[in-house]
Formats: structure tokens, sequence, C-alpha cells
């Protein structure tokens, strides 16, 4: 566990060079560069805005054109699969294949331009399947809707809402009184639209139009210059020929599979870029040397020295930050297990130079209370199981084995819990032994191994209170670790009379909270049952000197604030009012510690989740009494669960860390470490420079 000693570096170089070394401490991703603002007559700052626009735009392109491919041709694997090492790539087959750039992203370009005409059809085949439903209607007219006379007659073809007969429509233009003669003809009717062609004398033209607009007639707003199936036939064959059209770009994108490697290549290619140049445009230079400014963690400053002085003629210097006045950035490094809460932390925030790295503080509490809350030994094998097939199968990377190594931790943290609480799969043992019979299992009639032979501590649904003290008792302990980190972290600073007047009073708080819940709240919970009777042993024992600490620990904090008054030689005004802050604080410590240790419920509130919905899935898979039928369901069933409540666990755990643990001592708020890296998703480089 440590927060890594910071240098700054200075590289001073022949501008010639400056491409060549960007890329070097690209490649070595040990250099946080640092945009150095500071011009003079002799150097100035080269804008490369242009050019990262420039690449940001090919990068997207590819990107397109390589999420279009996977659309059509998508890529055989699965979970496990993802896991999957880079290829390996040399500095050398790098720049063979980057030569070949322009030549795949015209590839790409093909690719978003045939997927934009399959676009462009399919909104082409919306509008034209609206006009074809609004046509629909009228198929059966067998003259244009646009016809409006004959030698001596009106025609008016229309439509008019709902459901009306050729009777119905002329009795509505009766009850209007014209004096004139008019036949109507239904070509169409529905519950909310009738066609109608009506047809009258030339000279009753006026009167019948006026007469029909007055019940409702509509003229179209398209009429056809032909019978209108020769409109539907022209859209229909549009239609087709959007779906042809569609058919053949989607197999011509196919066959750009070959080249979903180089696109791949050519994404990366461009991130590379991108990130070089924007680092280009942080450095200083002038008609002849440039100079890179950066930050560097200690242990790298040899090697990355090394290589430069190999290769380069170059000048660089060394020296210790001013943390003060620099915003300097934060690294760190940490074991197998400390690193694998590195992405958890960094959600919270990086930690600053004075703080603790509270990775591998943190760790083992973290799998305790995710085994805990998970709490089915099934499942917690089922992790382990997938875990080790990654593990044994590919060659991990380290951010994927950071995942990996996690998932693994919480399935034997779940595993041990799990054996503890008698879950396995809820109680699916005991269904096995009772061959899938419901009635056997609600009578007992057969046990399981591990119920014959209690090979478990306790079980939680026969024991809540129990399992709800055990549940706060971790809590405390939890809460007491980061409050024991917090006084370690100013006695490290020499806070001396800080820690003991403001850390060491939490921790006698905590503790002589013990057997106050104990005895309070337990009534008997652990002492009862011989398993644990241990746990109220210790507790019983210990009550004495832990309820003395409890006292202490409110006193301490009543006049702490009146001790630092006085260590700070504040006026005797200033002293009295410790004795209010003091009272203030002692009101804080009680809340506040009250509510942090009633928070750990949530142990007890997911730990019996996971149970009690696995019982209920065995429950429901032996109803129709059929072995086949009941693995199935079971299978289906357990996996939905598993899923469901590993979110809520991982959820849950973290929010135990960021609002519980961390608040008793973690500050955050440092600037991470972002070197200048190599971030590829396709290859990765297999030489150094």
């Amino acid at each position: 566990m440590a927060i890594l000693k910071m240098k700054r570096i200075e590289i001073l170089a022949m501008l010639s060079d400056s491409k060549s070394i960007v890329d070097l401490v690209q490649q070595s991703q040990a250099v946080h560069v640092i945009d150095y603002t500071e011009e003079s007559n002799n150097f100035y700052k080269f804008s490369t805005g242009a050019a990262v626009g420039q690449f940001d735009k090919f990068y997207n392109v590819t990107v397109s054109a390589r999420e279009i491919l996977n659309r059509y041709v998508p890529v055989k694997g699965g979970l496990i699969a993802s896991f999957a090492p880079r290829p390996d790539l040399s500095v050398s087959d790098f720049h063979k294949k980057a030569q070949a750039a322009d030549e795949i992203l015209s590839k790409c370009y093909g690719i978003n331009a045939l997927y934009k005409e399959i676009q462009d059809c399919r909104v082409e085949i919306v509008r034209v399947e609206t006009a074809l439903e609004q046509m629909r209607p009228w198929e059966n007219l067998d003259i244009p809707s646009s016809f409006k006379e004959t030698a001596s007659t009106a025609v008016f073809v229309g439509s008019m809402e709902g459901t009306l007969d050729r009777e119905a429509i002329l009795s509505k233009i009766a009850e209007l009184g014209g004096d004139f003669d008019l036949d109507v003809k239904v070509t169409y009717s529905d519950k909310n639209l009738t066609c109608l062609v009506a047809i009258c004398h030339k000279d009753d033209a006026k009167d019948v139009e006026q007469a029909l607009r007055t019940i409702g007639y509509v003229a179209p707003s398209d009429p056809t210059k032909h019978e209108p199936k020769v409109r539907i036939a022209r859209l229909e064959k549009e239609i087709e020929k959007c779906n042809e059209k569609i058919a053949e770009n989607e197999e011509k994108i196919k066959t750009y599979a070959e080249f979903r490697d180089d696109i791949a290549f050519l994404e990366d290619y461009f991130v590379l870029r991108m990130d070089k140049y924007k680092a280009l445009d942080k450095i200083s230079m002038s008609n002849n040397i440039f100079v890179l400014r950066g930050y560097i963690p200690e242990p790298e400053v040899e090697p990355l020295q090394t290589k430069l002085e190999k290769l380069f003629d170059v000048a660089i210097s060394v020296s210790d930050p001013d943390f003060e006045n620099e915003d300097v950035p934060v690294a760190l490094e940490n074991g197998t297990i400390g690193r694998t809460m590195e992405p958890i932390t960094e959600m919270y925030g990086t930690p600053t130079h004075d703080d603790v790295d509270p990775n591998t503080v943190m760790t083992w509490f973290y799998y305790l209370l995710f085994g805990f809350m998970l709490g089915d030994a099934g499942y917690g094998v089922i992790m382990l199981i997938v875990c080790l097939i990654v593990m044994f199968k590919y060659r991990l990377e380290p951010h994927k084995a950071k995942t990996v190594h996690y998932a693994l931790l919480c399935s034997i943290g779940t595993i041990v819990w799990g054996a503890l609480f008698n879950g396995w799969f809820g109680d699916l043992p005991m269904y096995i032994a009772n061959g899938f019979n419901l009635e056997g299992v609600m009578n007992r009639t057969n046990l399981d191994f591990i119920s014959a032979n209690h090979l478990y501590w306790f079980l939680p649904l026969e024991h809540t209170t129990r399992f709800l003290l055990f549940a706060f008792f971790i809590g405390i302990l939890h809460l007491g670790l980061g409050v024991a980190v917090s006084l370690y972290n100013k006695l490290r600073h020499k806070q001396i009379l800080e820690a003991l007047v403001q850390d060491f009073p939490n921790l006698l708080i905590l503790a002589g909270v013990i057997p106050l819940i104990n005895s309070q709240l337990g009534a008997g919970a652990f002492s009862e049952n011989p398993p644990t009777k241990f746990i109220d042993d210790i507790i019983t024992v210990a009550s004495k000197p832990l309820y003395i600490c409890l006292i202490a620990g409110f006193a301490l904090v009543f006049v702490g604030p009146v001790i630092l008054a006085i260590k700070d030689k504040k006026p005797f005004l200033k002293i009295l009012g410790g004795f209010a802050s003091g009272a203030n604080d002692f009101y804080g410590a009680a809340s506040g510690y009250i509510g942090d240790i009633l928070s750990y419920a949530r142990l007890l509130a997911l730990g019996l989740c996971t149970g009690v919905i696995a019982s209920v899935i065995n429950q429901l898979a032996a109803m129709p009494g059929n072995p086949i039928l009941f693995v199935i369901f079971a299978i289906f069933g357990h996996t939905i669960n598993l899923g469901i409540n590993l979110i809520g666990t991982y959820v849950h755990t973290n929010r135990l860390q960021y609002v519980e643990f961390f608040s008793k001592f973690y500050e955050s708020g440092g600037l991470p470490f972002k070197p200048l890296n190599v971030k590829t998703k396709s290859f990765k480089f297999k030489e150094e420079i």
C-alpha cells in the first residue's frame, strides 16, 4: 500500500526529434505531461487543435464503420472470451500497418456510405408506406380520384368520417332539403372512414358540393391522375426497390468483414495520434529545440532516462515538485489484492499526497461485506468457477486481471459466509435429498448431508436477531478501522494531540457500544446457541472495561475542543466556547454513530433477500414434481436471482465504503496520475523502445 513518490521531469531536445521522443514517452506510459504556458521571446507554443480535430473526425468514422460491421457480421464470443488478451504488435509492424491507414480509412467511408443509403431507404420506405396506407381505401375506385366531370355531370370523389352506406348519405342530403338529383356510390367503408363518389347534373354542382361539405365531405388532398390502383402498384414497386437496395448494401457491407482487424487497428491508431498531438500542444519550442515537462513516478525515472539518452541527444532534468504550489498528480502502487480496489476508490476520488492510500486498508472488509450480503455459497461457487476458467484459459492483461481478481475474491467471501449460514442455492440440498419432492422438504423427511451433520454456524432465517446483531458488530469493526486509519494519519503528520482528542475518543465509543447493543438488543441472541455462545462470553467478560471506554470516550469528546483551545493559547472566552462546542460534538458523536451503525442493517436485508428468493425459486421449481422441469426452472430462476443480487450487493458494498468508512479518514480530491499512454483496444506493443 503506497502513494508513489513523484518527480518533476523536464526533457529538452532537438525540435527535429520531438515527435519521436513523444512517441517514446507515450509508449513508456510513465509521464503525466503538463501544459507549460510560460512563453518568451525564444519559446512559443504550437497549436495542434486542427490536427487533433481531423484525427477525431477520422476516429469517429472508423468507430461508426466498426459498429456497422459488427451489426451485420457479429463477432463470435461471450463473457469469457472478452477477457482474451490483445494480440502483440511490434513497433515495426505498427508502422507498416499505419502506412495503409488511408486505404483502410477509405473502406470505412465506404461502409458508412452504404449504411447511409440503407438508412435513407428505410426512411423512404416509411414515407411510401404512409402514402400507401392512405391509398388503400381507394383501391376499388375505377376512376382517377382527380376526376371532376363529364359532358353533362359533375363528379365528387372524397371521404367522410365514420361508417356510412349509400342510403345513410342520401338521407342526410335529403334532410338538408336540397332540390336536385344525386347518386352516391360507396367504394370503401370502415369504422373510421367512408370513401364515396357522388354524381349530379352540372347545373346542381354548387348546391350538391355545399350539401356534401355540410355533412362532412372532404376531397382528397393528393388526388391521382390515374386510377388509384396504378399509384398503389407504383408505391409497392418503390418499396420493393428500397428493400432490394437494402439487401444489396447489406451484402456489400458483409464483404468488408475481412478488414475488421484493420479497422480496429485504425481506430486505435487515431486514438494514439490524437493523444500524441494533444501532448505536442503542451510542449514549448523554439526554432531548434523543444521542452517537454511533466511528472513521473520515481521508480520510472531511471528506465526512461536511460532509453532517451541512448537514442537521442537530450538533456533531462529531474527534481522534487513543490507540493504546496503545484498540482502534482497522485500515482498508487498496490499488490495484487490491493489493486482490485483501485477502480472502487477512483469512482470516489483520488487520494491527496497527505492521504493514506485506502485500497489495501479497505480490501478485506470489502470482500467480507460483499460475501455477507450475497451470502449464498452456491452462487459463490459459480462465480469462482467462471473466474478460474478465465484465469487458466487466458494470460490476463493488468486491467482485466483487476476485474477477474476482484470477482474471485468476492466469490471466496460469498462461499465462506454462504457455508457458515448453510446457503447453497437457497435450500437446494434439501430438495435433492428428498428427490425434488416438495412435500418431503416441507416435512423435512430426509435431511441433506450438511443439515444432518450440522455443518454450518446458524441459519439467518431462523435467528434474524442474531443475524442483525452480527451485522452491527461487523459494522462497528468496519467503522473502528476507519477511525484507526484517521488516527494513524494524524500521528504520521505529527498531529498527536488532535489524534488523541478527535479520533481516540471515537474508538473508545465504538468499543463501548458493543456490550450495550448485545445486552439491550440481543436479549441472549448469541448465548442461546452453543455455536455462537463464545461471542456472548467474550462480550460479557469484557463488558465492564468496554463500558468504561464508552464513558471515557464521550467525556473526551466533550472536553476535546477545550483541550485544543488551551493548546492553541486562545483567550478565556474561546476556551468557554470550547465547552459549547464539546457539547455539540457530544451530541454529534452519539447521533452520528448510531446512524452509522444502523446503516449496517442493510447487511441483514440483502443477506436474507438472496436466500429467501433462492428458496422460493426452489419451491416453485418443485411444484410440478418433475426433476427435469425442476432443473430447467431452477437454472433460470437462480441465474436471474444471482444477476439481480450481484448488482444490489455491489452497490450497497460500495455505499458502505463511501459513506460510512471513507467519511472517517479519507478526504480524496487529489489529481489522478494520467500518463501519456497507449490506449489501444485491438493490440498491444510487444517490445519496448
